[in-house]
């Protein structure tokens, strides 16, 4: 469904871009200006919505607590162009942390906010050492922000971060790409190496090839604060985030089509005849909320979690700088 998006030049001069631009943090810089304009430009954005919600794909995918929700917009065996969205706090707080501080092991990620209140995060010094032994760690801050004064923003690979929950339903345009070309890349697009993806990353591991596929070490960790004030502990990533992967089913699809849908009308972006049109093809979960959009019904928000998977459940901005200091 891809296709849908390329009459509009921006992808063509997204592809020039990235064809042209062998440094990746030079692409992402130079790209920036470019994720402004699709974000301005309505009609594009309202054909992202439909070059989703035509894909049997998108449509058949299984939503969890571990995936927030997204829509695709374009793809290459390079980079990776989505829409996310990010719920509010129910008590419009923000300074609570949404998930543990992370990277995203060697991808580059450049982010534009362009709808609802954006989130505040930091940045940390790069590949901070887990004690495997006692999980402490030794974090450092190098940025503050909020997307308002830094916007698009761009976070290294192997940088950690943490987002806190934002005030209001927001959504950012983000663009993945790995920090160089390998020529192991287009692998990733591969449907039989993904249907084996856990055998093949022991493999890797095994024989010492880590780097050269450009993968995440075999124990990742996540980090958040001691609850003891002091430091910063890391868990696995597998333990941190297992039980949101095996969130789903009912619940957790209608809660992911509720903040789509309520982006979607809040953002002045619902097309009503292509969603009448097309209705019966999209799964039931989602008919509620076209319809509530099509009566002009407003569709309430859903919350951000404020519990994670460490032991204090819940750790806020002030506890990050005092583990920090």
């Amino acid at each position: 469904m891809q296709h849908l998006l390329e009459k509009y030049d921006y992808i063509e001069r997204l592809l020039q871009l990235e064809n042209e631009t062998p440094d990746r943090h030079e692409f992402h810089k130079k790209v920036a200006p470019l994720l402004l304009e699709m974000t301005a430009d309505k009609e594009f954005l309202k054909d992202i919505i439909k070059r989703n919600f035509l894909d049997e794909g998108y449509l058949k995918m299984q939503w969890s607590g571990y995936n927030i929700p997204f829509m695709y917009v374009y793809e290459t065996e390079h980079f990776v162009l989505k829409l996310h969205l990010f719920p509010p706090d129910k008590d419009k707080k923000d300074n609570i942390a949404a998930h543990c501080i992370h990277h995203h092991n060697n991808y580059i990620i450049t982010t534009n906010a362009f709808f609802g209140s954006g989130y505040e995060s930091f940045l940390f010094e790069k590949n901070p050492k887990t004690d495997p032994k006692t999980l402490d760690v030794n974090m450092k801050i190098t940025k503050h922000f909020h997307q308002k004064d830094w916007n698009p923003s761009m976070v290294d690979s192997w940088e950690p971060h943490v987002v806190f929950i934002p005030q209001e339903l927001s959504s950012t345009l983000i663009i993945w790409s790995p920090d160089k070309k390998r020529t192991t890349d287009s692998l990733r697009q591969n449907s039989l190496l993904k249907s084996i993806k856990k055998p093949l990353r022991w493999f890797i591991h095994k024989t010492g090839m880590t780097q050269s596929f450009g993968i995440a070490e075999e124990k990742t960790y996540q980090f958040y604060p001691n609850p003891n004030g002091k430091g910063f502990k890391g868990i696995e990533e597998n333990e941190y985030f297992a039980p949101t992967k095996a969130e789903k089913g009912p619940v957790v699809d209608e809660y992911s089509a509720q903040m789509i849908f309520a982006f979607i009308q809040r953002a002045g972006l619902f097309d009503a005849e292509f969603f009448k049109e097309n209705k019966n093809k999209i799964p039931a979960y989602y008919h509620k909320f076209i319809d509530m959009c099509v009566a002009g019904e407003q569709i309430p928000d859903v919350y951000h979690r404020t519990e994670i998977n460490v032991p204090q459940k819940t750790y806020y901005r002030e506890d990050i700088v005092k583990a920090a200091e």
